[in-house]
């Protein structure tokens, strides 16, 4: 509960803070940078509001979806996995927000190293986690087979981790190689983290039924 509150306390100040900053911002933010680094498409800084919205339209998601799901008591069986995501994506996304603001103030920042770092570092975290998500409708992965079966779901999972980790260390790896090798490795690794567990639950449901 205390962690929660940290969150909630989190993402206010982040607002905030925006709205202090707001005036000190040019007409023009960054958008989007290229594999270079260099930014290649700018927005109207009052843009900044809505990335600064983003984790708590999507905190307020997160718990809401538990409240609507079927499975809604597997919830308190993951309790730690579920909190531990939205923790942190959340933390993610804000700091993702101000690293954009940072740049929008005139500094040079390697965006795209810092983004890489940044989402091979979210899915070590889930990854390290995912083997303890029950049987649920909104959180996990989830595929015709897995939804199917709580076997082939817990089967799916405990295996799904290791795709998730070792793709958040390519994903670290890659960020301090050359930019052809190091996209070829964010793609390449991304293709086998989804299709891995889908594939898997696949093999796994069709041998359980051919029993």
């Amino acid at each position: 509960m205390k962690k929660e509150w940290t969150l909630i306390v989190i993402i206010l100040l982040s607002f905030i803070a925006t709205i202090f900053i707001y005036a000190e911002l040019p007409e023009e933010i960054p958008r989007q940078w290229g594999l270079n680094g260099e930014v290649n498409s700018y927005w109207g800084k009052e843009a900044v509001f809505f990335t600064a919205l983003i984790p708590l339209i999507l905190y307020g998601l997160m718990r809401f979806l538990p409240k609507i799901d079927p499975k809604k008591e597997s919830y308190k069986k993951h309790k730690k996995a579920y909190n531990m995501t939205i923790f942190a994506t959340i933390i993610f996304l804000i700091i993702i927000h101000w690293i954009s603001i940072y740049a929008s103030l005139g500094n040079n920042i390697n965006m795209q190293l810092l983004v890489i770092l940044g989402v091979g570092s979210l899915f070590i975290v889930i990854g390290n986690y995912m083997g303890q998500i029950r049987h649920n409708y909104f959180f996990g992965i989830r595929t015709p087979w897995t939804l199917a079966s709580e076997v082939v779901w817990k089967k799916t999972h405990r295996v799904g981790r290791y795709a998730f980790v070792i793709t958040g260390i390519l994903f670290i790896i890659s960020a301090f190689l050359p930019g052809d090798i190091s996209i070829a490795i964010i793609i390449g690794s991304t293709i086998i983290m989804v299709l891995f567990p889908i594939i898997y639950s696949y093999l796994i449901f069709k041998k359980i039924n051919n029993k």
